[in-house]
């Protein structure tokens, strides 16, 4: 296994979706450098863990604040659950 940063150092990343069952964060702060950069959009799973719905808004805000968040239920149950990141 490896970070998305190791594996995309050189390439321009336009978007990057996850559904990692609970690692999404982790995952995330592997890409943290090809974010920083590039500003893909995002797509991330965030109904795994109850703290991914407040975790991980907060930390892509933080990370590039620029970034618009949208979030949409894709179910009638509390799964599949993503928020979107554009610019």
């Amino acid at each position: 296994m490896d970070s998305i940063d190791n594996v995309c150092s050189g390439d321009k990343v336009t978007f990057i979706k996850m559904d990692i069952e609970g690692s999404e964060v982790e995952a995330l702060k592997g890409a943290v450098n090809v974010i920083k950069r590039d500003k893909p959009k995002l797509a991330i799973c965030i109904y795994h863990k109850p703290e991914h719905l407040y975790e991980i808004p907060f930390w892509i805000k933080e990370t590039v604040p620029e970034y618009k968040l949208y979030i949409r239920q894709h179910s009638d149950t509390a799964s599949e659950t993503v928020l979107y990141a554009t610019l």
